[in-house]
């Protein structure tokens, strides 16, 4: 197996550098704060609900404008330029979530919106970035290593907030949220390379990428079996923190587990890119959700703290494995010339999980007064993306350029 180049390994580390939002304040330790705090003001379960509408409009605010922002950065070669923007405003939200999370919960989940948005759209460059420093088998093993970095990365950026706000520094554990993003991007912007503009004007780019997806309905069903069951993965990772917490569980035992997760994802995800050229992208996925199906299962009955330690592994073992062969599986049906355009599709299918998943689960939670319903209610996504994906062909090379 040939080893990682400098700018592949540049590449993977701005998910070491972005995992640290995503799990510090999308996943395990602003949710429970949040929920805490709204509780205290307004009592169970308001606070699982009103966090899962912060991270449905986290993702909501993206959606409308992901594919055009993709069409822009591919016809004018902007992708680092627009991340590196976006790398800033997402490190300032962090600072406001710190600045304003002690009495002044509602500002605080708002500069939690912009920057979750932030993230979002940030990943559309990031994914896009992939086909210029990857090609054929190399997308599994990037994939997944740019994921199991990410693993490590936000486990580390957790402890350290965690022992920051420990100590009363809340402002403080936040802000370092944000300098680590910014920090640990700084590889990227310096080693990979910005590819060349593929066409004159971003409308151009965006209709001839719509053109070409209609004209392979395979790459379509695979983006609808993605949004479906990427809403189930997406809602276990930003509710999993506020459903501990709403539950009782000691924020220790939540940050503990979801370290956890992070520790054992990362063997977990490099033996999934691993085993991918053997046994296939899709069959590797399938065998993740079907895993997601019994952790819904069990978490839907929870009682324990050790409960939630067990579904931590398990989510830990599949999560990363199942988001990295996505993204490999889909770069194999971008065409050359069109990759942040063809991406944002991606992570638009993305996005609309991110909506509808959390907002789902508040709804569920809010109609029968528990936040068990939510979960089962989650649990419907990863059975029908599973059923689509299972009639997906999967393709071996990537397409040709457009026309």
């Amino acid at each position: 197996m040939r080893a990682l180049t400098a700018k592949q390994w540049a590449w993977c580390f701005y998910d070491w550098a972005n995992s640290a939002f995503a799990l510090v304040c999308m996943t395990a330790l602003l949710p429970p704060l949040l929920v805490q705090a709204v509780n205290r003001e307004l009592g169970p379960p308001a606070g699982t609900v009103v966090w899962g509408w912060f991270a449905t409009a986290g993702l909501a605010v993206s959606l409308a404008v992901t594919p055009l922002v993709g069409a822009f950065m591919d016809a004018r070669a902007k992708r680092l330029q627009t991340l590196a923007a976006l790398v800033v405003i997402g490190a300032l939200a962090c600072s406001f979530i710190g600045l304003l999370l002690q009495g002044h919960w509602f500002w605080a989940g708002v500069a939690y919106v912009f920057g979750a948005t932030a993230f979002a759209l940030g990943n559309v460059a990031y994914d896009a970035l992939l086909l210029g420093v990857a090609r054929g088998e190399e997308l599994d093993r990037v994939s997944a290593w740019g994921y199991s970095l990410g693993y490590v990365g936000g486990a580390l950026a957790l402890v350290l907030a965690l022992r920051l706000w420990q100590g009363g520094h809340t402002f403080v554990a936040f802000a370092a949220v944000g300098m680590w993003w910014t920090v640990f991007s700084v590889p990227l912007f310096l080693l990979v390379p910005e590819p060349s503009v593929g066409k004159p004007h971003p409308w151009q780019v965006l209709k001839e990428s719509i053109v070409q997806l209609k004209r392979n309905p395979n790459a379509f069903r695979f983006l609808l079996a993605f949004w479906l069951y990427n809403d189930g993965i997406g809602t276990v990772i930003k509710m999993a923190g506020a459903y501990g917490g709403e539950l009782g569980i000691p924020l220790g035992h939540i940050v503990g587990a979801l370290l956890l997760a992070q520790l054992v994802g990362v063997p977990a995800t490099l033996a999934f890119g691993w085993a991918a050229p053997r046994f296939g992208c899709k069959t590797l996925i399938l065998g993740a959700l079907a895993v997601y199906v019994g952790v819904a299962f069990w978490a839907a009955r929870l009682s324990h703290a050790w409960e939630f330690w067990g579904l931590a592994l398990a989510v830990g073992l599949v999560q990363g494995g199942a988001q990295a062969l996505s993204r490999s599986l889909f770069a194999r049906f971008v065409p050359a010339g069109a990759e942040a355009a063809f991406f944002s599709f991606f992570d638009v299918s993305a996005r609309l999980a991110g909506i509808a998943g959390p907002a789902i689960f508040s709804l569920a939670t809010h109609l029968v007064g528990s936040p068990r319903a939510g979960v089962l209610a989650t649990m419907g996504f990863f059975v029908a993306g599973g059923w689509l994906l299972s009639g997906v062909r999967e393709p071996k090379e990537r397409s040709g350029l457009l026309p």
